[in-house]
């Protein structure tokens, strides 16, 4: 009884397959184990039907070929899948909340507050005095955006 070690089709289409899980699991961020498991899987076939022979010297270069093919024709589309897109706006909790300023806010010139805990950069686009009550309008990483309340 053959195994998948000692079948070369049963060994490429089982190395194929695993390459497309790695793949999938990683968000195709990778072309080529995308390209290189979908050829293993197609010379695999090809041996299954006779087109090709069940010899490692066959598989590899068939292997190389429809690799090149994929390449050449996935590339665009899978880099158009890749690119970056806006970020979202963050939705927060805190927006509307308000607080008094421990220092000085301007544009251009971030203060500093201590917000439940943490010490933040305060940007506000008016001049705000400390002690002034802010409201928050925007938050960030790090950054909280107010107006005055």
């Amino acid at each position: 009884m053959d195994n998948m070690f000692t079948n070369l089709p049963h060994f490429l289409i089982g190395i194929g397959l695993a390459l497309l899980i790695l793949e999938v699991m990683m968000g195709f961020t990778t072309i080529l184990l995308l390209t290189l498991g979908i050829s293993m899987m197609l010379a695999s076939g090809l041996m299954y039907i006779g087109i090709l022979d069940e010899e490692l010297l066959d598989a590899f270069i068939a292997i190389a070929i429809i690799d090149s093919v994929l390449t050449f024709v996935l590339w665009r589309p899978m880099k158009l899948l890749q690119r970056d897109r806006a970020p979202k706006e963050v939705k927060s909790d805190w927006i509307g909340t308000q607080f008094e300023l421990e220092s000085d806010v301007a544009p251009g010139e971030p203060g500093k507050a201590r917000f439940s805990g943490v010490v933040w950069s305060v940007k506000s686009s008016s001049i705000l005095k400390k002690g002034a009550t802010a409201e928050v309008v925007k938050v960030e990483v790090g950054v909280l955006h107010v107006k005055p309340a």
